[in-house]
């Protein structure tokens, strides 16, 4: 799929880290991952984490590395179609992202860095292009060169 490589689900599901039980979100934000709560000694977690439906087929998995999303996140529908893909960094989107209606054809695709929307393309069900941002906004370029000066400046250290 366009150059994006989603992981089998059997893969997924005896190598990934099931959200259940005593994982959980936890941390100063409570915006980390856990193998259990903060306060009990918990610690982050770093690998696939994924969920099930009800049904025991997979919702999403995704890579956590210290408790924070970190790789590819990827969601299914309940009938086990893929409907999402997108990149993460330390928690925030920064990548691809691409979504899919469930018959297959594509719903949107979108570029971030850093959280902001750089482009951005969305289809109908039938495959006409709805809506489309060809580049970021002003207060996006600002906020994305801000960042960009700010990771540099951590790459110094």
């Amino acid at each position: 799929m366009e150059g994006i490589d989603i992981l089998p689900v059997e893969f997924v599901l005896s190598n990934g880290i099931e959200f259940t039980g005593d994982v959980c979100y936890s941390g100063v934000y409570g915006q980390e991952v856990f193998n259990k709560p903060l306060d009990e000694g918990g610690i982050p977690i770093s690998g696939i984490l994924y969920e099930r439906y009800k049904n025991g087929s997979l919702a999403y998995y995704a890579y956590y590395k210290n408790g924070m999303s970190d790789g590819d996140n990827v969601n299914y529908y309940e009938s086990g179609k893929v409907t999402s893909f997108q990149q993460m960094s330390n928690g925030v989107i920064s990548g691809k992202k691409i979504t899919w209606f469930e018959n297959g054809n594509i719903k949107s695709k979108e570029e971030y860095k850093y959280g902001f929307c750089v482009t951005y393309r969305q289809w109908s069900e039938a495959g006409e292009l709805v809506t489309e941002k060809t580049e970021p906004s002003e207060f996006d370029k600002k906020m994305i060169e801000k960042y960009n000066k700010r990771a540099k400046k951590l790459e110094g250290k």
